[in-house]
């Protein structure tokens, strides 16, 4: 922004930057681009009457009413091939409070993604900031009096139906409304959703780890409205003073299909939002964890050496050798002693870096666990550094008090000085030890700590400084370590949002572990909405394995086992993950109906159009009385042959695209509970 009147005479207009390449039948449509660029350039681009997608209240006035007559800026610049940057600056003249909306517009993508940056730029305090809604802006038509849909989902509450999907109709004038709780993004809510109007449908995120509120509208005259922010925000900001909103992404497509639409956000979200390793896109873990046998805090040197050993002399092809809590001097109780930041020196004397050691040695990277921002009492942190600190609030709910009666503490990431020692820490530990796995824990409820105590013109601040220096942990982590990954967890998958996959992944969806159903009903239902999820198993029988299938895979197993037997079916454990995952990278079309009833079927279809190939899986569960069912197959194409392959038999057969699509293929699991995967492979190639 600084530049930003310089810019103004390489301008880039976005008739050029949205021009779309020839469309492929996987590929955005002209008319889609076409739909992009009608909403972005009304709401992104200089004009005397600004219509920009924020509102905000400033004292007592709407900015609709103040932006028309505040000094504008507005610049735009190439970032790279498939993307350009727009920029307008808003400026008060009365107070220097300065808005700045700064917008990445895609070319490969009928897509725009924006973050609002408020700045008081004054020598006084400003008026009050409220109702700040980083987008507040008709998003599709639906026609007057018609009804919009709404496909959402719920977040992670640690139940088997995590994620499962939902469908509202918005009459007229309906509302939906939903938000995040305690002070995680995706806990309750997933705050992903598909907006589907008259004639386009649109993909709309939300980048915001801690508390969003999001409302969804459609009004008489057809206009389908969004209106989505930080769901807690009152405050003045005094001189010099800079907050970000959460950031918005919106993606548009075709109403006729917005199964396609989904994929094809999909495909938008892992190549602009999904985390480089080295430089390369993130390729998901297989990976190995030693606590089906090892409690947490039983870990040691010893036996952590034993079992990679043991791993490596019977040729198990893991990526990684995973350690979960515990690892720090902890007693019988990982939970209570998090804050202690150091190995416990009686069972890992030499630290853990041995550990890393022996794990590269056998061909495998070192995932560690860690939580940062949980802080109990008596523990390293807690002595040495309280003024860092945020104590448990008076008045939490009556189910969350056990954080208050147990002492659970903030580490304040709002806090520059515990910002930067928390950077340094875990740089030095990552470099030290050997850890290209950091995977980040968050086991309490945030938004509590941040709420309590906070002056009435001041709420909010907290919680917008602490996201803001979260994100700063980790790009700094990244940053200084190009060959890491960061694995988001935060009691499960309850941290999902587009500001975090751009950073990590979630190799953690949910806390249900490791029910079968739920990790079918899981995958089901997040799949949808983000192009990398996965689980794993701890256990390898066919039916469990094949349950947590996903892009990446984790096994607890028995790694001290001495029997033949257990080695062989780890071994084809990971062989038949190994074989399937790159089908994983495909589009996601669900087959039949979700459910987490015990008498159901449950399938899926994964499918790489330019590869022509993909697999469908499907499970017949342990109360099903019915031992076959029909499924009708996505994306193929009609006219060409598919040779269809059953990867428990010998049974291939060729069919026609169109007769996958319009019969379907029947499959036939004798088991229950049982588990089928076949995969396909376009004729010819």
């Amino acid at each position: 922004m600084k530049s930003l009147r310089r810019r103004l005479a390489a301008v880039i207009f976005l008739g050029a930057s949205l021009a779309p390449t020839p469309a492929t039948a996987e590929e955005p449509t002209a008319e889609e681009f076409a739909t992009a660029r009608t909403w972005i350039d009304s709401r992104f681009t200089a004009r005397a009457e600004p219509r920009p997608p924020f509102s905000f209240t400033y004292g007592d006035e709407r900015s609709s009413e103040l932006l028309p007559t505040w000094r504008k800026d507005y610049a735009e610049q190439p970032i790279d091939a498939a993307r350009t940057e727009r920029a307008m600056r808003f400026t008060d003249p009365r107070t220097d409070l300065r808005v700045e909306c700064t917008a990445t517009v895609y070319r490969d993508f009928p897509a725009v993604d924006w973050v609002v940056k408020f700045t008081n730029a004054g020598t006084d305090d400003t008026p009050i900031l409220s109702a700040v809604l980083p987008l507040d802006a008709m998003v599709v038509a639906c026609g007057q009096g018609m009804p919009g849909v709404l496909f959402h989902s719920r977040g992670s509450k640690a139940r088997i139906d995590d994620f499962e999907p939902l469908r509202t109709v918005l009459a007229s004038d309906e509302i939906w409304s939903g938000s995040s709780f305690g002070g995680r993004s995706s806990d309750g809510v997933l705050p992903f959703f598909k907006l589907v109007g008259r004639a386009a449908g649109a993909s709309i995120d939300v980048g915001w780890s801690g508390d969003w509120s999001a409302e969804f509208r459609v009004f008489f005259r057809g206009q389908a409205v969004a209106r989505i922010g930080q769901r807690t925000f009152h405050a003045k900001l005094r001189p010099g003073e800079s907050i970000r909103t959460p950031s918005i992404v919106v993606h548009f497509w075709d109403k006729k299909d917005p199964e396609r639409g989904g994929n094809l956000h999909r495909r938008f979200l892992r190549k602009h939002f999904t985390p480089t390793v080295a430089g390369q896109p993130v390729d998901p873990p297989i990976a190995a964890s030693p606590h089906a046998t090892i409690g947490f805090e039983k870990t040691t040197e010893a036996n952590m050496l034993r079992q990679i050993a043991n791993v490596a002399r019977h040729g198990v092809g893991f990526d990684y050798w995973w350690i979960d809590a515990g690892w720090y001097t902890c007693g019988d109780n990982w939970a209570r002693y998090v804050g202690n930041v150091d190995p416990d020196p009686a069972r890992f004397p030499s630290g853990l870096k041995p550990v890393a050691d022996a794990a590269h040695a056998a061909g495998m990277r070192f995932l560690l666990w860690n939580e940062p921002e949980r802080v109990m009492p008596g523990t390293w942190l807690h002595k040495n550094h309280p003024e860092w600190l945020i104590a448990p609030p008076e008045g939490m709910p009556a189910d969350l008090q056990y954080q208050r009666n147990d002492g659970f503490h903030l580490l304040d990431l709002g806090n520059p000085e515990a910002l930067a020692w928390s950077i340094e820490h875990y740089s030095k530990m990552i470099a030290a030890t050997g850890i290209e796995c950091f995977r980040n824990d968050f086991n309490m409820y945030p938004g509590f700590y941040w709420n309590a105590a906070e002056p009435a013109d001041r709420v909010g601040l907290r919680e917008a400084r602490y996201v803001t220096g979260l994100y700063r942990l980790f790009d700094a982590l990244r940053g200084r370590h190009p060959g890491l990954m960061i694995d988001d967890c935060a009691s499960g998958g309850r941290r999902i949002d587009v500001e975090m996959l751009r950073r990590a992944l979630v190799l953690t969806r949910s806390d249900y572990l490791w029910d079968p159903v739920g990790q079918q009903a899981h995958t089901f239902g997040l799949a949808r909405w983000i192009p990398i999820t996965g689980i794993g198993a701890a256990s390898v029988d066919v039916y469990s394995r094949r349950s947590g299938l996903g892009n990446h895979f984790t096994l607890a197993a028995d790694y001290d086992s001495q029997e033949p037997v257990a080695w062989d079916a780890i071994r084809a454990t990971v062989a038949e993950y190994r074989a399937l995952k790159p089908y994983y990278e495909g589009d996601f079309h669900p087959l039949g109906a979700y459910s987490v009833a015990e008498d159901a079927w449950m399938a899926w279809q994964f499918d790489r159009p330019e590869q022509g190939d993909g697999l469908v899986q499907a499970f017949r569960r342990k109360a099903c009385e019915v031992d076959a069912s029909i499924y009708k197959l996505r994306g193929l194409e009609p006219d060409a042959e598919y040779e269809v392959v059953n990867r428990d038999a010998a049974d291939r057969t060729v069919r026609s695209g169109r007769s996958l699509r319009d019969e379907g293929f029947k499959v036939t699991i004798a088991e229950k509970p049982g588990a089928a995967v076949y995969s396909y492979r376009k004729v010819g190639r």
